[in-house]
């Protein structure tokens, strides 16, 4: 193998570790800012608490919901999730409706940095949360 081809190698295996998972645990309050391609609108409130032992609360843009989750290096799941049932309509119903339904869906957590965190799902979509 060249010396060329093992620095790309190399390379390319950093640029991977660097993007994927870094970052630790997900502790404490999270905005949720996308939800799949759909950008959450600044006057809809929808935060993650990531809480002590597993457990996690927080706000979907209309109920507020508790659950729990559980990590093991870049693997991010959730569990059971229980919200309050209050409807509400436009924007925050259908931010509310998304998250959950991709919530159960969440393999892995990205931390490109240590103000974002990016959960995926198995088929590639995002929840993004910044603090």
């Amino acid at each position: 193998m060249s010396t060329r081809l093992a620095l790309l190698l190399g390379a390319l295996l950093l640029a991977a570790c660097t993007t994927y998972g870094g970052g630790g645990p997900p502790d404490g309050r999270w905005q949720i800012r996308e939800v799949g391609t759909t950008t959450v609108p600044d006057d809809v409130d929808a935060h993650i608490e990531f809480l002590p032992e597993g457990r996690l609360a927080g706000r979907a843009g209309c109920n507020r919901y508790t659950g729990s989750w559980a990590r093991q290096g870049h693997d991010l799941r959730f569990g059971r999730i229980a919200a309050t049932r209050m409807a509400c309509a436009g924007a925050a119903m259908d931010i509310e409706n998304r998250l959950f339904e991709m919530m159960d869906k969440v393999v892995r957590q990205d931390r490109p940095d240590a103000r974002t965190l990016i959960m995926v799902t198995g088929d590639g979509r995002r929840i993004v949360a910044t603090r």
